[in-house]
């Protein structure tokens, strides 16, 4: 059996006639006459997000997109003047690509209904009480088509689990009855970091071997997380695991860590999520139990989805609301992983492939690296 590597679009199965198409104003005009502008929250050289752009802008490219990018480096105020930028392009984009990052995107797709531009949001959607409050894609918010999103509380569920997994299998003699827990989210209000807190929170239920000594919050920050965690040592505080919400805030931590002489892998286990070099470095090493993620690939995934929405593909109609789970990076299948995206070299990809306007025999989405790694 194939294994999944990346991950699978859920809820995708509906796609009438095999061959359901409705005509979109842009289909007829062609792909060169599609413009269109991501408000990344992040920075676009470095770190998740440029994995994000970088991904998108391959997709881009082969689809015959102009893409236009605003990075924000992490800065609400920036975010808000990114938006903004994008609103004030000369002729109007076709189409915004935007993230609730910071809580600010409420804001973006009432200015977008505003304005009658297309907008689609990813990674992170609009909480349910914003939805409550101010509409749904595609119905009471017209100009909001869809919007792509990971699983993250499923992801929060995998690292505290992967944090027990380790620890039995490390003292399989001596089996632990308890860990000392520090949790690291990533920040109070942004709906990736509040999902994988409610994953945590589930595994916690469900796990009373995992004991919460501190939830701390870093901003996506290695050095507020290894500030953090130096603190925590300092005051003598117990820690037999950590669960961090991202890569950054777990190397962080391990750093803070080897400071105090504990042993990462060995004493203490870490999980994080990204698929960061670096954080395939540590899984490799021993040094942490997984790297959840894989969901960079929605930079380019939301390309694929665009250009099926733009040929009329009908699941836009009923579905508008795409999610799709992410996948561990774990000692047993690092090597594998290492060797496929060592190169991150995205546009070696046909991201083509993945659309179900061009195959129009698929009934669902497959968007997995091994369908990639086979071509």
């Amino acid at each position: 059996m194939k294994s999944r590597v990346i991950f699978w679009l859920v809820s995708i199965l509906l796609w009438s006639g095999g061959a359901a198409h409705a005509q979109s104003p842009l289909a007829e005009a062609g792909n060169d006459s599609v413009r269109v502008a991501f408000i990344n929250p992040g920075y676009g050289d470095r770190g998740f997000w440029k994995d994000v752009r970088n991904t998108m802008q391959a997709a881009a490219d082969q689809f015959g997109y102009e893409l236009i990018v605003f990075d924000s480096d992490r800065d609400s105020k920036k975010m808000a003047e990114s938006a903004q930028k994008a609103f004030a392009l000369e002729p109007a984009p076709d189409y915004i690509i935007a993230v609730n990052e910071y809580q600010q995107g409420t804001r973006i797709v009432l200015e977008a209904e505003e304005r009658g531009i297309p907008v689609i949001m990813l990674l992170n959607d609009l909480t349910e009480e914003q939805k409550n409050t101010y509409g749904r894609p595609g119905k009471e918010l017209k100009s909001w088509k869809f919007s792509l999103t990971p699983d993250n509380e499923r992801a929060g569920y995998d690292i505290a689990k992967s944090l027990i997994n380790a620890a039995r299998l490390r003292f399989e003699k001596h089996q632990p009855t308890s860990l000392c827990l520090v949790s690291i989210a990533g920040d109070r209000s942004t709906p990736a970091s509040l999902q994988r807190l409610d994953g945590l929170d589930h595994a916690l239920s469900r796990f009373p071997i995992l004991r919460e000594q501190r939830r701390l919050v870093a901003n996506w920050s290695h050095d507020k997380a290894y500030r953090q965690m130096e603190n925590w040592l300092g005051r003598n505080g117990c820690v037999d695991a950590v669960w961090a919400a991202n890569d950054d805030i777990a190397l962080g931590a391990i750093k803070a860590l080897r400071e105090a002489d504990r042993t990462p892998g060995r004493d203490v286990f870490v999980g994080g999520l990204n698929w960061s070099e670096k954080g395939l470095e540590k899984v490799q090493n021993g040094q942490m139990t997984m790297t959840h993620g894989g969901h960079f690939f929605a930079g380019a995934w939301v390309m694929v989805l665009l250009h099926d929405y733009i040929a009329g593909v009908e699941l836009f109609a009923t579905h508008p609301e795409i999610t799709f789970r992410m996948e561990a990076i774990t000692p047993g299948n690092v090597a594998y992983f290492s060797q496929i995206l060592g190169e991150r070299d995205w546009g070696a990809i046909d991201f083509s492939r993945f659309s179900l306007a061009n195959t129009p025999v698929a009934t669902e989405y497959d968007f997995t690296l091994q369908r990639a790694d086979d071509q």
